[in-house]
């Protein structure tokens, strides 16, 4: 069952729930009190005829002399009879409605003194038997009546009015129920609608476009835009990742299958000519293999692989960089620093790497006779790492975008080829897998500074 069906439907239901008790309630209240009132009319004139016939019984006088006008209760309707004990009539009032008169044996055997009978001419009744006492036995009745056909008919037309305005209301309900339900689930058929075009078009540029109120389908539509805006940015970035990683593995394997080609087709090449051919191809395998590396801790990162944690000292960490370091083939002077016992929760592997990625980046960009320096470092709420270097620098426009994958600076790739653009990429994820973060400033021509902040173990 649609939404909208069942919105209407439970909105029909409470409100013909409310409507029904309400006017319900409205007719039981005024039926009531209408035949309240009637009963009182009643109670009273009968009181008060009796009240005058047992004043004049007392004052010697008899029921069958009694003197006294019953004509004017006429006026409100009321039929009086004034029989004796034995039900022989003595008096009675005009009748206003020619109502029957009921036989005295029949209004003995009645359990109240209020009956109400129907006259299959005339309709309800209402009627009252007061007895008229002398001293200490009934020497008469007084029997009052009122016809109820006003009231029954009066109460009649309101059963139809109420029925009427019920089946209105509930009409009127049931239409506004369906558009107001139209009306609010208007946003989720246009986000319905997005996502249909979405898979039919299999691109994710489109976006919900909702005038709507600021509500909650306001802020559905949004959430769904933020959500396509974040499956755009990851469907663009891995279509990028795929290019760049293609274009970045084609360069070694062309190199790779070139060099392996003229060996093969050339028998006689000098030995040194030899030599300088698998030196080549020695150093592309060396390079696609950090390549592939580099994209498998791309990858683990993207699945969000669970790694394994402890204590870390930064300073035993920065010993074994420094003595890989001091083994590469370089040209600049490296200057390591470090207090001791600079604690960390982490993977010492992954850290390890971390190191490794910064020192060889300050290497490759920093020119002949330049400065490195590597220092583990604590403070009053952090323990890190740093990397400063008099290096080419990082120009203050692509700052914002080194962290990116693949994403090498005109200067980089100028005053160096080496180098796929992974490796910063690589050392943001550590870092924030670490829950601490980087820090980099840097001066075109001067140098720059990666400072790597991570949270201190307190002792």
């Amino acid at each position: 069952m649609p939404i909208r069906l069942r919105l209407t439907l439970w909105s029909c239901l409470i409100f013909g729930f409310l409507l029904a008790a309400i006017t319900i309630s409205i007719y039981l209240v005024h039926s009531t009190s209408n035949y309240k009132e009637q009963d009182r009319i009643l109670s009273k004139i009968s009181l008060h005829i009796r009240g005058e016939l047992e004043k004049e019984i007392k004052e010697g006088g008899s029921l069958s002399e009694a003197r006294f006008s019953l004509e004017k209760f006429s006026l409100n309707g009321v039929y009086v009879l004034i029989n004796d004990a034995s039900g022989n009539y003595i008096a009675a009032s005009l009748n206003p409605f020619r109502a029957p008169d009921a036989p005295l044996p029949d209004l003995r055997k009645m359990k109240r003194n209020l009956h109400t009978f129907t006259d299959p001419e005339f309709g309800r009744f209402r009627m009252m038997v007061t007895p008229v006492w002398d001293a200490d036995r009934v020497v008469g009745y007084i029997q009052a009546e009122i016809s109820l056909k006003q009231i029954d008919t009066s109460l009649a037309r309101l059963k139809w009015l109420i029925f009427f305005v019920t089946c209105t209301g509930l009409f009127l309900a049931a239409a506004g129920s369906w558009f107001l339900a139209r009306k609010a689930l208007s946003g989720v058929e246009i986000i319905s609608q997005t996502a249909q075009a979405i898979a039919v078009s299999q691109g994710f540029d489109r976006r919900v476009l909702y005038t709507g109120a600021k509500d909650e389908l306001s802020q559905l539509a949004e959430t769904f835009n933020e959500m396509l805006e974040s499956l755009e940015n990851a469907f663009v970035s891995q279509r990028r990742f795929i290019a760049y990683a293609s274009h970045e593995l084609r360069a070694p394997l062309t190199t790779i299958r070139g060099n392996l080609d003229i060996l093969q087709r050339m028998k006689n090449i000098p030995p040194e000519d030899q030599v300088e051919i698998l030196g080549d191809t020695r150093r592309e395998a060396i390079r696609m293999s950090k390549l592939v590396a580099d994209l498998l801790s791309l990858a683990r990162a993207d699945a969000g692989q669970e790694i394994r944690m402890q204590i870390v000292d930064l300073s035993k960490l920065l010993k074994e960089v420094e003595s890989e370091i001091q083994a590469w083939d370089k040209k600049v002077s490296i200057q390591a620093e470090w207090e001791p016992s600079v604690m960390t929760w982490g993977n010492e592997d992954l850290l390890k790497q971390l190191l490794l990625i910064l020192a060889e980046n300050a290497v490759r960009y920093t020119p002949e006779g330049g400065h490195i320096m590597l220092a583990a470092y604590l403070d009053s709420r952090h323990c890190g790492i740093r990397a400063a270097d008099t290096g080419i620098g990082i120009d203050p426009r692509d700052l914002p975008n080194i962290f990116e994958r693949f994403y090498r600076s005109e200067s980089a790739r100028m005053h160096s080829s080496e180098g796929s653009g992974l490796g910063l990429s690589i050392a943001k994820w550590i870092v924030e897998l670490h829950g601490g973060n980087i820090i980099v400033t840097s001066v075109p021509g001067e140098g720059s500074d990666f400072q790597v902040r991570l949270p201190k173990i307190k002792e």
